[in-house]
This record gives structure tokens, C-alpha cells and sequence, in this order.
């Protein structure tokens, strides 16, 4: 499972009508703009490529890859499998797995090794944590490398690792969102699955009234990619580029409409605001009190590892909508593959990130470790497997996930200080919601962090 909340101890609709925009929008002219990026990459990726590179697999020579991933684990018998048969099909290759923590380590490291001229081969790095790599200077240009593999995965899932038409990533895994709940407690309560974000708020009032101890859904304040999709699904783009300028904002009408849905809820005590996946979250979710968690379709696979005892009581369903008939979602987690610029096989790096990711064997074989894998042969044979372990009930689990993978058009851009604004906002939101602060003060002041950190960053903030 690629993407998992981090825990940290730190949905009725509002009247209330969000402030003009003209003062919720600001655009930033960046000396280092996308297009700076990637022209810096592609001079490292040329620089690399010519000062003694061992060619793909069949070239020169033996080559070794040092691949630094957090889904294949060393010691995993599945993981190995993988290794062991793309060493049969490529017996000049050898795939030497290390594992370096999750997306913030990993960026962080690859920072460094790049400065000191020790890169690996290959990367699993989240799609969020990408823009600020590319802007970096630290990524290979994979466009021409993987032209030939781009049937292999769907062109949504490839947008995952694309920027200004410029591949820089193999889609590893992806998260269709979905809603998955406690099937037998709703029916006890008599509470249908929500299609819409105002069905969701019904039946967190219904649920909650019926016993004061149960909530519908935990609101974990931490879980900044879930309210930057949340709003996306609403309508708002928090960061875009047009390749000159970023426009960053938190602040238009949809946003604020989100802002104000979960202070309702917060407000009103319908959900308990409580991290993900620490010791109470988890005994609570064991004995029925947290009934949901809109999130993913790897979602059942996280639910399972901390509450076995209670699978064949949960469902998964399309996530709820803010129009009702609507259906698109966009995606919630995930990662690719990336080739640093420094590696010292890029060609065959590439060849084999391209293999797992985007062949038909190669995503086959991710099933293998629990992932939802973002090439078609995967994402195909998804149709083919048994329910996740938590419900082994719902046959129709991977058809609905399928069709929430159609339905999926709605795209997220990424800003380069990512990571600024979702420490920033979860502790920003957490403290709100402790606290009885304003959500809509937490979406503006993390606009105004966010500007301020890519002003102090070297670019230029109108």
C-alpha cells in the first residue's frame, strides 16, 4: 500500500457566501518556472547520459540498479518475486532494493544525493511530492523513454506524472476515491450510503444521534491531500501553472464551501476530531464507532491491517458528490516511478521502471503487494481478483472501483513547496478544530504561507 494518512497527535452544506475572489487570488512569476525546470532537468539528464552511462538492459555490460522504493520491501517474498523475474528477463540487470521511508524522507534524501553525486537509479516518490523535484532540478525526462509504453496506462494516470507535456515519472499505484463504511451499522442505524457531501451530513447527524458514542467518520485535521481533493472535486485549484506564473488559491468559493461543510460537522460534534491510525483511532474503528473514511480504494486494505476481526462487515461505494448525478472524483495517493538526473544508468532505469510500472506483466505482478496498480494490465486483472480481505462479500468491489477509475478526470496540480503548505494547514486545522477557530482563517493563512515560502524560495509573488 503506497499511500497511507500519517498520523499525527495533532459533511450539511453552509449558507454562508464566500468573499470576492479578487482579493483570493495571487499569481506568482517564478525566475524558475516549469519550463526553467525542466529545461535545467533535461541539461542534467543530457550531462548524465553522456559522461560514461552504462546503456539499458542488453547494452554494455552488467549494470546495477539501486532502486529506492517503500512498496518493495526487502525480505517481502511477493517483492523478491518481482526482482527475481525481472533478472530472468533481463540477466544483465541487477535490481538492488533499499528502502528509505516514505515520500518526505525519500525527497529529502534524493536532495542531498544529488548534491553529493550519489543517486540511486530509480525513485518511488508520491505524485504530489514531484513538482518540487522537477522544479529542483533533480529528475530525468522520461518522454522519449517511455513513448512507447504510454498504451500501458490510461491517459488520466499518466497526467499523474506529467507536467507541461513533459513525462518525468512511471505510475507505480493510484487511488480512486471512494467511500468505504460499515454496511451492517448503517443498516442498524437506517442510514443509507451518502451519494452527496449533503447525504453525508444527514447521515452523520442520523448516526450520531442515535448513539451519542458513534460517528460517522473520524475529521483528521492532518490529512492535507484529502481537503485539497475535496476541494478540487468542488471546483477549485489550489495551485496551477501556465509554465510563466503560479496562481496559488485557497480561497474561492469552492474552497471556502468545503472549509465551511467540515466546520459544520465539527462544530456540531458529528464527527470526532481525531488523527487516523494511531492506538484509539484504531480500537475505535474496532468496536463500531467510526463507521467511514472517505478516502481510497486502498482504504480496505489499511482498514484490514488494524481491524481484521471486523471484515465482512464493511462495502466500498463511489465517493459522495457535491451535485448529485455527478461522478467524477480526482485521484487520492499514488506514486511513480522517477529517474534521478544523476543516475548513472538512466536508460536502463528507465526501461525497467517502464517494465513495472506499464507493462502488462510488470503492473500484473504489483497486484501481488496489495497496490492498486496504475497500468492496464493491473489495473485489468483487478477484475479477475478477489474483494479486499475486509470484504470479501462485495464481488462488485473492483467493477466499482474500475468505473470510479473512468470517472476519474478531475486534475491536481501540485505546487513546488508542497510540503510547507500541508504542515502548515494540519497544524493550522487541527488547532481550529480543538480549538473553535475559523477553517476559512486557515485556508487563508495558508494561501498567505504558501506565497511567502515561494517568494522566499527565489520566486517572484504578484
Amino acid at each position: 500500500m503506497t499511500h497511507q494518512p500519517h498520523s499525527s497527535t495533532s459533511r450539511t452544506t453552509s449558507s454562508s457566501t464566500p468573499n470576492s475572489l479578487t482579493t483570493g487570488r495571487r499569481s506568482a512569476t517564478s525566475r524558475r518556472t516549469f519550463l526553467a525546470g525542466a529545461a535545467a532537468t533535461a541539461g542534467l539528464t543530457a550531462t548524465a547520459c553522456s559522461s560514461g552511462n552504462d546503456s539499458a538492459a542488453g547494452g554494455s555490460g552488467p549494470v546495477t540498479l539501486q532502486f529506492w522504493t517503500y512498496s518493495l520491501k526487502g525480505g517481502d517474498p511477493n517483492a523478491q518475486a518481482i526482482v527475481d523475474r525481472y533478472h530472468e528477463l533481463n540477466p544483465d540487470v541487477t535490481v538492488k532494493l533499499s528502502e528509505v521511508g516514505g515520500t518526505p524522507e525519500t525527497a529529502s534524501k534524493l536532495l542531498a544525493a544529488d548534491r553529493a553525486d550519489t543517486a540511486p537509479d530509480v525513485v518511488q516518490i508520491e505524485y504530489r511530492a514531484l513538482p518540487a523535484l522537477v522544479v529542483a532540478g533533480v529528475v530525468s525526462d522520461l518522454t522519449e523513454q517511455v513513448s512507447s509504453a504510454k498504451s500501458g496506462a490510461e491517459d488520466n494516470i499518466w497526467s499523474l506524472c506529467t507536467l507541461d507535456d513533459t513525462v518525468y515519472g512511471v505510475p507505480q499505484d493510484i487511488g480512486p476515491m471512494m467511500f468505504t463504511y460499515r454496511k451492517d451499522l448503517f443498516d442498524q442505524y437506517g442510514v443509507a450510503v451518502p451519494a452527496t457531501w449533503a447525504e453525508y451530513a444527514a447521515a452523520a447527524e442520523a448516526i450520531h444521534t442515535a448513539d451519542p458514542s458513534v460517528y460517522i467518520a473520524s475529521f483528521a485535521a492532518t490529512q492535507f491531500e484529502f481537503f485539497a481533493a475535496h476541494a478540487a472535486q468542488a471546483g477549485a485549484k489550489w495551485w496551477s501553472n501556465d509554465g510563466e506564473s503560479w496562481t496559488v488559491n485557497l480561497t474561492d468559493d469552492a474552497s471556502l464551501a468545503t472549509a465551511d461543510f467540515w466546520q459544520d460537522l465539527v462544530r456540531r460534534d458529528l464527527v470526532t476530531v481525531q488523527p487516523l491510525l494511531t492506538p484509539e483511532w484504531n480500537a475505535q474503528v474496532n468496536a463500531g464507532k467510526i463507521l467511514s473514511w472517505a478516502a481510497a480504494a486502498w482504504a480496505p486494505s489499511v482498514l484490514y491491517s488494524v481491524a481484521p476481526d471486523t471484515a465482512g462487515k464493511w462495502e466500498s461505494a463511489p465517493l459522495p458528490q457535491w451535485t448529485p448525478g455527478d461522478s467524477a472524483v480526482p485521484f487520492l495517493g499514488g506514486s511513480t516511478y522517477l529517474v534521478p538526473a544523476k543516475s548513472k544508468h538512466a536508460e536502463a532505469a528507465a526501461e525497467f521502471a517502464t517494465w513495472l510500472g506499464a507493462s502488462e506483466e510488470g503492473s500484473k505482478l504489483l497486484l501481488t503487494l496489495d497496490i492498486y496498480p496504475g497500468g492496464n494490465g493491473g489495473r485489468e486483472a483487478t477484475l479477475q481478483s478477489d474483494p479486499p480481505r475486509l470484504m470479501p462479500q462485495q464481488t462488485n468491489f473492483y467493477e466499482i472501483a474500475d468505473q470510479v477509475i473512468d470517472d476519474t478526470t478531475i486534475t491536481q496540480t501540485w505546487g513546488p513547496n508542497v510540503n510547507v503548505a500541508t504542515s502548515t494547514f494540519g497544524d493550522a486545522l487541527n488547532e481550529a478544530a480543538l480549538g473553535g477557530g475559523s477553517f476559512r482563517d486557515v485556508y487563508s493563512r495558508t494561501q498567505e504561507t504558501i506565497i511567502a515560502d515561494l517568494e522566499k524560495s527565489g520566486f517572484t509573488v504578484a
